[in-house]
């Protein structure tokens, strides 16, 4: 992959905290990796970020998972084994199956770590479980999404009534619904690379008590309802791949993800997170922002999406 590291001023004029683009150079018969080094690591010094426990921290906390992408974005001494575990296995491993990020994970043909090609199933429990509603009668299930060994993407269908009605000209999309469950896990996970983002550029204001709400979601799901996600779309698809030739042959250039942290002056802290045509961002210090927040983003259609606790029937208690 090839980093690139970048600055930018906000509306306000006061300077992102931290900007980077990640690329990934595919090929379908190779692929090459080069890196460059990305902003200093905090100091290895105080308690875990997210529970407040003195270690141990024996592993790197990769901010941006690894199946995205990601190898040298890492913090160091700042989230502890228990909490790198948790996230890994309970929060990315769910957004990375069942959110659009496991799509576009699956079209850009990001490998995981040890080298498989992604596949996605975006259906939804066969049952509702826990407090929070986790299925919806309009979502298209048993539909999925393979990445084959040329970086061609397949429409995996195994519902006879869509395949007829794609036949006979009845459907031309598939719906895909944003369940309390889906946005629940997004948000916490968008929470916890955020927070990891503001620590490395800034670990003693990462500490302090007005994002102590954003930490305690992120880890334990503590908060009244949901953390709400805001959310716009640019680009095309053609914008993700671009191919050239070397001495070597073909090479196909997929622009992986970005992030940016913005400082809007004295008034939030923001963290976007773009994978695919999708943009997503969330207020760190302040879960209910201000439509202030759409300056940041000029010529954007930032839409919010989140269930209100009269929507979740008191769920998000």
């Amino acid at each position: 992959m090839v980093i690139d590291q970048r600055t930018g001023d906000t509306p306000q004029g006061q300077p992102c905290r931290n900007v980077g683009v990640l690329f990934a150079s595919i090929d379908a018969a190779r692929r090459r990796r080069s890196y460059t080094v990305m902003l200093g690591c905090c100091l290895n010094v105080g308690n875990c970020l997210f529970c407040n426990r003195n270690g141990p921290y024996t592993r790197a906390e990769h901010i941006i998972p690894e199946a995205l992408g990601n190898d040298d974005l890492v913090l160091q001494g700042k989230v502890c084994d228990a909490c790198n575990q948790f996230f890994g296995s309970k929060i990315e491993n769910f957004v990375l199956t069942k959110s659009p990020l496991a799509f576009w994970r699956t079209y850009l043909g990001i490998r995981k770590k040890h080298a498989e090609l992604p596949h996605v199933d975006l259906s939804q429990p066969k049952q509702a479980r826990g407090r929070l509603p986790s299925v919806h009668d309009l979502h298209d299930n048993l539909v999925g999404f393979t990445c084959h060994h040329d970086y061609s993407v397949s429409v995996d269908i195994d519902d006879e009534q869509i395949v007829r009605e794609i036949l006979d000209g009845t459907r031309t999309k598939f719906t895909f619904v944003f369940t309390p469950l889906v946005l629940s896990m997004m948000g916490r996970f968008f929470c916890k690379v955020g927070m990891e983002l503001l620590c490395l550029a800034q670990a003693e204001r990462a500490y302090s008590d007005v994002f102590a709400p954003a930490r305690a979601f992120a880890r334990f799901g503590e908060f009244h309802g949901l953390w709400p996600i805001f959310h716009f779309q640019s680009g095309s698809l053609r914008d993700l791949k671009k191919r050239s030739f070397d001495s070597e042959g073909l090479l196909e250039e997929v622009c992986c993800y970005a992030y940016r942290l913005l400082d809007l002056g004295e008034r939030y802290v923001l963290s976007t997170l773009t994978i695919g045509t999708d943009t997503w961002v969330i207020a760190l210090n302040d879960p209910f922002p201000t439509p202030d927040v759409r300056a940041a983003f000029p010529g954007k259609e930032l839409n919010l999406i989140w269930y209100s606790d009269e929507e979740l029937g008191g769920g998000g208690r």
